[in-house]
């Protein structure tokens, strides 16, 4: 021993204590040593300094050995007590050890004192580590405990085959049940053992037997726990594998009652139902709008006009010639009112194309397209797999204002020197395409978010409300492609 054994002696004979202290220092020991004789002599020595081992004498007169020992247990200490007497006999010894004492010295074997002394303390430090160890268990078990019992969400901990292992307090409330009344029972056959629709869920389907049990992670979003008290509620939930030597023996469940949040969805959904109902019924309004005011342009202003010329021209006929500057004022009048009558006529084609309602979409498209060539230079290539498509008003309304919207676009940003228009039907579906070879379209532009993309979103906006998709494409100097797809259910006639 290097350090100094710090020793607190129990004995009544100097003259032992001295040959003990003489056969330890022998035996290679520093000590720091301290005699005490009585019981008041020992406590204050304890609350004075450590000690690393207590001898003591089997009987004293004021004090004993079994004195010694209580004294040390009441001090919370965990110090060896070594009892170096004379003979006492095997039953007393055996009772000495057996209330605590460590270790049995007779006084005229002290040879074994020093080897006895070394044992125990090694033994204390290690009981002490063993209790640090144990209280640094306890407080991380304390702290898990807390970590658990407080977490938002349920916490399930079940073995391989279901079984309970642990619980949170979060599980507890959202279950219904304690873990002592669910310990007994299997977790999924109890708590997750139905589908959302309510149909009976089989370990073989259940994905935390299917997956976890392989040592994968599931995450599941959309799938029912079974309170106590027999109802469902939908949850989410994350099970993760316990491996021990490469085979899974547990899995920890956390889940959270999704409740309010698919009671918010099912209200997103319904307005989002509403809205798309209101802008449905607002594109038929203004549609029907569009074609009143187109049709009152063509049939009461288109005339009126088309008459005041009729009217202009008769007395153009009846001036004499020498009124010229009459005469010149007339045919003034009468080119503004040719002009007029275009743009009337103009204006009540963009509004409601007449040839869309009387001759069908593909003479309207035709019509547009070749108007629109013309008025742009533009080269336009056409191709339709028919020359009459039997479709639903909406359809055709929807086909032919996206058309329109995309060759308005064209015109104004793309740059382009061509333009392909394609009209085909399919299976099940219309397909309308629109192509060029312009500067394409920045990239805000096809996310539909700004400002200047409103028509591009009511592009989107009219598909969509048909059950139909539309998707654009375009990069820097390499064209935009616009490609609209809608569903129908009329059966189309044989050209």
């Amino acid at each position: 021993m290097q350090a100094p054994l710090r020793l607190l002696h129990v004995e009544d004979s100097a003259d032992d204590a001295v040959l003990l202290c003489a056969e330890l220092e022998a035996a290679g020991c520093h000590l720091h040593y301290l005699r005490v004789e009585t019981a008041s002599e020992m406590a204050a020595a304890l609350a004075s300094e450590q000690w690393d081992v207590v001898l003591s004498d089997f009987n004293l007169p004021e004090f004993d050995a079994y004195g010694a020992l209580q004294q040390l247990k009441d001090s919370g200490r965990d110090i060896p007590l070594i009892v170096v007497s004379g003979f006492i006999g095997e039953m007393k010894a055996a009772a000495l050890m057996k209330a605590g004492v460590q270790d049995y010295v007779m006084k005229d074997k002290l040879a074994r004192l020093a080897p006895a002394i070394e044992r125990e303390i090694k033994e204390a430090a290690s009981r002490e580590q063993r209790r640090q160890a144990d209280q640094a268990l306890a407080a991380n078990r304390k702290l898990l405990e807390n970590i658990t019992q407080s977490l938002g969400e349920g916490l399930l901990v079940q073995d391989d085959n279901s079984c309970l292992l642990m619980m949170n307090a979060e599980a507890e409330r959202l279950l219904g049940w304690t873990q002592a009344e669910l310990a007994s029972r299997s977790v999924h056959d109890t708590v997750h053992c139905r589908n959302p629709d309510g149909t009976p869920l089989s370990r073989e389907e259940c994905a935390i037997f299917r997956r976890v049990l392989k040592g994968e992670v599931c995450r599941v979003d959309d799938e029912v726990l079974v309170r106590k008290d027999g109802t469902a509620f939908p949850v989410t939930y994350v099970a993760t594998p316990i491996v021990e030597d490469g085979r899974v023996v547990g899995t920890v469940t956390a889940f959270q009652d999704i409740t309010e949040r698919k009671r918010d969805e099912h209200a997103l959904q319904e307005s989002r139902r509403q809205l798309q109902e209101l802008s449905a019924y607002l594109q038929q309004v203004r549609e029907d709008e569009r074609a009143r005011i187109a049709r009152e342009l063509h049939d009461e202003l288109g005339q009126a006009l088309t008459a005041l010329r009729i009217d202009l021209l008769w007395l153009d006929g009846k001036l004499p010639a020498a009124e010229k500057k009459i005469g010149d004022k007339l045919a003034a009048m009468r080119a503004l009112l040719d002009k007029t009558v275009d743009d009337v006529r103009r204006i009540s084609e963009d509004l409601r194309p007449g040839m869309l309602d009387d001759l069908g979409l593909a003479a309207a498209i035709e019509y547009h397209v070749a108007k629109f060539a013309e008025q742009t230079g533009i080269t336009c290539e056409l191709t339709m797999s028919r020359d009459h498509y039997d479709l639903d008003d909406q359809t055709t309304t929807t086909l032919f204002r996206v058309l329109q919207e995309s060759l308005t676009n064209v015109a104004r940003h793309a740059g382009a020197g061509k333009v392909t228009v394609r009209l085909q039907d399919l299976a099940d579906e219309m397909l309308l395409i629109v192509k060029d070879d312009g500067r394409g379209l920045p990239a805000p532009a096809l996310g539909t978010a700004k400002k200047k993309t409103y028509g591009l979103l009511g592009m989107h906006e009219r598909v969509k409300l048909l059950g139909g998709s539309l998707h654009i494409t375009s990069a820097p100097r390499k064209g935009t492609r616009i490609e609209a797809s809608l569903p129908f259910n009329a059966r189309m006639q044989t050209p």
